[in-house]
């Protein structure tokens, strides 16, 4: 008997929606039993909306008939995989129908009540989402380049106190989503602009790293300079992080807090939590996409060339998979915590 909870997808003819369609194929928890797409897509089961991108499903995954997203649904778990326009609205109706829904979308990331989450570094956060108006919860993960830079900071923050940061990011080809850009605007370049990205850099740390208390969330007070390009990788983005942090603590110390942490125990029993969130890589040429991004089936974060900073204290890169930590996986991890500690829809 197959006593796993059903969950919907939203947008799971994305790349998104597609890689959380198969991390919940194998999910001990989670049953994948609605989808949806675009309006084109409706009635279409999913084998014939993919086409050779459904290679690999299950047949019953694959011959999920995608169904109006603003419709009645029946799984009390929603996975948002939206685009942020039909997310703004369409995620606060269906959590006002009861419904728990999980957003990898931006549109409410920064919503007063609506908890902006990593849980092996905020778990702690959820408590907004009893907080809501709504007879369901709304939840979100942070921007897939948010996700590395915070897992980053954490443990310094935790440790010595971030005071200010600077960044620039080397993006992946897969976080533009489906159909990214032109294969001949990346060849022999570097792109030095995504859209709205370095706004979401600015703001998203300060939230998930900030203070919870019983008038609200306060932010952590530290500011964020971010640059972002767009570069010829496949999958997984690289960060160059430079940290002015209290105290001054030496490349030892630094290192030393990468380490030894280990995150919430609020993860430590949730299917999609690694064993370690973040590793530091020794070698001199390391963290690297092609080589590292996989690392705990790509829900771990790397860092590495941990070094003095001649203008802050402590330069470092940091590495993670944009796909899986830095959306589905972050995602689905997100559902698992809300599920552990009884946040459920209410259909």
């Amino acid at each position: 008997m197959d006593d796993r909870v059903d969950v919907g997808v939203l947008g799971a003819t994305g790349a998104v929606g597609q890689r959380l369609i198969r991390l919940l194929q194998k999910h001990p928890r989670f049953r994948v039993a609605e989808v949806c797409g675009s309006a084109a897509s409706v009635g279409k089961t999913l084998a014939e909306r993919l086409g050779a991108s459904a290679d690999g499903l299950a047949p019953e995954t694959a011959g999920l008939r995608l169904r109006a997203p603003d419709g009645p649904w029946t799984s009390s778990i929603l996975l948002s995989a939206l685009p942020s326009g039909p997310a703004k609205e369409l995620e606060v109706q269906l959590a006002e129908a009861g419904h728990l829904v999980v957003s990898n979308a931006s549109a409410h990331r920064m919503g007063d009540l609506v908890p902006l989450l990593i849980p092996e570094v905020n778990a702690d956060h959820l408590e907004l989402a009893t907080r809501q108006p709504w007879s369901g919860a709304l939840v979100t993960n942070p921007n897939c380049a948010a996700v590395g830079l915070v897992m980053g900071l954490a443990p310094l923050h935790a440790t010595f106190g971030v005071e200010s940061v600077i960044t620039t990011s080397f993006q992946a080809i897969s976080g533009a989503g489906l159909p990214g850009p032109p294969a001949g605007a990346l060849v022999d370049n570097v792109i030095p602009f995504i859209g709205g990205e370095e706004q979401k850099l600015t703001c998203e740390p300060q939230k998930i790293l900030g203070t919870l208390t019983p008038e609200g969330l306060e932010p952590a007070a530290f500011p964020v300079s971010a640059s972002c390009t767009r570069v010829a990788v496949l999958d997984g983005h690289l960060m160059a992080v430079s940290v002015a942090l209290t105290g001054h603590p030496s490349v030892e110390d630094v290192t030393a807090a990468f380490e030894e942490y280990r995150g919430s125990d609020a993860c430590r029993d949730l299917p999609s939590a690694p064993e370690r969130p973040l590793v530091v890589l020794p070698e001199d040429d390391r963290p690297q996409p092609r080589l590292d991004r996989d690392l705990g089936e790509g829900m771990t974060v790397s860092v590495g060339r941990i070094r003095p900073c001649e203008v802050l204290d402590i330069k470092f890169f940091v590495l993670s998979h944009n796909l899986i930590r830095g959306a589905a996986g972050a995602a689905l991890l997100n559902a698992e915590l809300c599920h552990a500690q009884g946040i459920l829809g209410s259909e």
